[in-house]
């Protein structure tokens, strides 16, 4: 509708620009773009816009500029200060460079002594109607415009009555401008004009042109999911009369040395189901942990847009899941074979903040306070304990995510009689009576799809490292998980 004039600019085409000044003698700056190496000031109160029009100075020979526009923008040092202090910065040799809106100088300059002979502008330009130094091109002043939804009489009214408007005591009115041109090739250069989501993909664009990928995919699931059901039923049918038999067995066989044999059996056959469940239930997350690190760098090598260094970190993430894996397998392994392991030492936080950072890749929204957590050296079985903590945290997530953001709270702290006393508990909803029953009488799941191994194998790592685990509610009236672990002796 109207764009901005002043008697500095008569042209409302050629209104608006951006000034960088360095100083006069020492800078060593002969184009814009070697501020990018640079210590540079700019005071966001000015806007924005005049980044943009630094940047249109970079796009001769490129299309887009929108990460290196990002970059620059962040290596800016930013404050709101004065501009006489700006320039006492700059000729201090606080920064190198100062970045100004067009005519800022020459308005301020009139309230405030500044000495022309000591700064000097980078590329200054030259033109017939803008009275100003000024070091990128013109572009047209502020602009005011309306919605669509606004109807034309009502805008051609607002119209008439700006251009109307007598001069303001500085000099400014309105009139109209007629090229916005390079205005849009500046926000196209660092992708932001009114086309740039376009050009980016979003979940609803993958879904309307990958809709049948989606498709396919949630038939495979539900017919895993049918499978997964028919298989339970048969195995529960199968058990049932694999129970009856050996009842029967029982009742048949009266020798002692066959019923010793057949309750051994039973026994071994109860301690591979057990290991098997503890295998399946642990090695979830490392592999829940590969699938996120393979599925980014997938999209990365899509994008087209591989960067080594976060693609070798990818990839050393990985194989340090994998190892982990290998790892649960061989702990499982034995136990079957009943088998033990050599203890040793290892610090308490370092292992606690890495199984945080495993369970955070597919759970970012959950949040951990570990400010009560003093580092110990303990002794023990470190993968033992990792998966205690892995255990306590997946429970305390699952009880909270439903309702509101998951929060979990651990302390650590050294006892007298030197073991550790750790406290993990959530923000979790108030616990009913029989609900928290069922864990102190049988560490029994209460998750329609849990196996009610989580606590169970807690229980047993703390209790094989030689210490004790009680359950309590917490002030917030959460389940409230209290174990001890031995510490490291100085000897």
């Amino acid at each position: 509708m109207a764009t901005a004039v002043s008697d500095r600019a008569l042209d409302p085409n050629y209104g608006k620009s951006t000034a960088v000044f360095i100083r006069a003698k020492g800078s060593n700056l002969s184009h814009l773009k070697d501020l990018k190496e640079r210590k540079v000031f700019f005071n966001p109160n000015y806007g924005e816009e005049n980044l943009f029009l630094l940047f249109g100075e970079f796009g001769e020979k490129k299309n887009n500029l929108a990460e290196e526009y990002e970059i620059f923008k962040k290596g800016l040092i930013k404050k709101d200060i004065s501009l006489d202090r700006q320039i006492e910065g700059l000729l201090l040799g606080d920064w190198d460079a100062v970045i100004l809106p067009g005519c800022q100088l020459e308005t301020e300059s009139e309230k405030l002594p500044i000495s022309s002979l000591e700064i000097d502008v980078l590329l200054p330009k030259i033109h017939s109607n803008f009275r100003c130094v000024h070091s990128t091109a013109l572009y047209p002043n502020i602009t005011i415009g309306t919605l669509p939804s606004v109807s034309a009489s009502l805008s051609r009214q607002l119209s008439i009555i700006l251009l109307s408007l007598p001069p303001t005591k500085q000099g400014m009115l309105w009139g109209t401008a007629s090229d916005f041109s390079q205005i849009d090739k500046v926000l196209r250069l660092i992708d932001r004009d009114a086309n740039a989501s376009d050009r980016k993909w979003s979940f609803s664009r993958v879904l309307a042109e990958y809709w049948f990928v989606f498709l396919g995919a949630l038939g495979l699931v539900i017919g895993l999911l049918l499978h997964s059901v028919r298989s339970e039923h048969l195995v529960q049918k199968r058990t049932a009369q694999l129970t009856a038999s050996l009842k029967k067995q029982e009742q048949l066989k009266k020798q002692a040395v066959l019923t010793e044999e057949k309750l051994g059996k039973l026994q071994r056959l109860g301690t591979i189901s057990q290991m098997s469940s503890l295998f399946a239930h642990e090695l979830r997350q490392p592999l829940n942990a590969i699938r996120c690190y393979t599925f980014s760098l997938s999209r990365l090598i899509k994008k087209e847009k591989v960067d080594p260094e976060k693609f070798q970190r990818g990839l050393k993430e990985i194989t340090e899941q994998v190892i982990r894996a290998d790892d649960i397998i061989q702990k499982v392994r034995d136990y079957v074979k009943n088998k033990t392991s050599c203890p040793q030492l290892f610090h308490l936080k370092p292992l606690l903040v890495h199984t945080i950072k495993i369970f955070e890749i597919s759970h970012k929204e959950c949040k951990f306070d570990l400010t009560e957590v003093q580092d110990t050296e303990l002794y023990g079985e470190p993968l033992e304990v990792e998966l205690i903590f892995s255990n306590l945290i997946k429970n305390a997530y699952e009880a909270v995510s439903p309702t509101q953001i998951p929060a979990v709270f651990i302390s650590a702290q050294p006892q007298s009689s030197g073991f550790l006393e750790i406290k993990v508990w959530d923000n979790g909803p108030w616990i009913p009576d029989d609900k928290f029953q069922t864990f102190e009488q049988g560490f029994k799941s209460t998750k329609a799809d849990g196996l009610g191994l989580g606590l169970s194998i807690v229980r047993t790592f703390v209790e094989k490292s030689g210490g004790n685990l009680a359950l309590s509610r917490s002030d917030l009236g959460g389940l409230l998980v209290t174990f001890t672990l031995p510490i490291a002796k100085k000897s």
